[in-house]
């Protein structure tokens, strides 16, 4: 399946935070803590500038979100796909032409942290474990990738 990957617009943004919520409660991992917590659902709209998304027949599938932190190392921030879309590739799209965009500027290197099922996805695209981070919802693994 090959999905269109194009810039995020505001005229996305209530899709974009829509997509976080299916896919964040769609693993099952910390539901319960994510909908007695609704407050974490949502995208600051300055973010949609750093975003990405994928589009299937026009539809608005999955995003991906790489926020700069200095002149050679940005943040994988958030990264969702529609859970009727998993496992077609749609985020690894995403991801590599984020990856490919953050290059262009110079980034150097992209972190992320993870938990769960994401974990497995990153270290197959090439991110590797650097250290243990304690986030709202427990320890979460922090990834990094080095960029060509």
């Amino acid at each position: 399946m090959q999905a269109n990957i194009r810039q995020a617009t505001v005229a996305d943004h209530q899709r974009l935070e829509t997509l976080q919520r299916l896919a964040s409660l769609a693993t099952r991992e910390h539901r319960q803590a994510l909908l007695d917590n609704p407050e974490v659902f949502g995208i600051a709209a300055e973010n949609i500038a750093h975003s990405l998304v994928a589009e299937l027949d026009g539809h608005v599938v999955g995003f991906c979100t790489v926020l700069p932190v200095s002149a050679d190392l940005a943040e994988v921030d958030a990264i969702f796909i529609d859970p009727d879309a998993w496992r077609e590739g749609i985020g690894r799209m995403l991801l590599t032409a984020a990856e490919q965009r953050a290059a262009v500027v110079g980034t150097k290197a992209l972190v992320v942290t993870s938990s769960g099922q994401a974990v497995s996805f990153y270290r197959a695209l090439g991110f590797q474990p650097a250290s243990v981070s304690m986030t709202d919802f427990g320890p979460a693994e922090r990834l990094t990738k080095q960029l060509a």
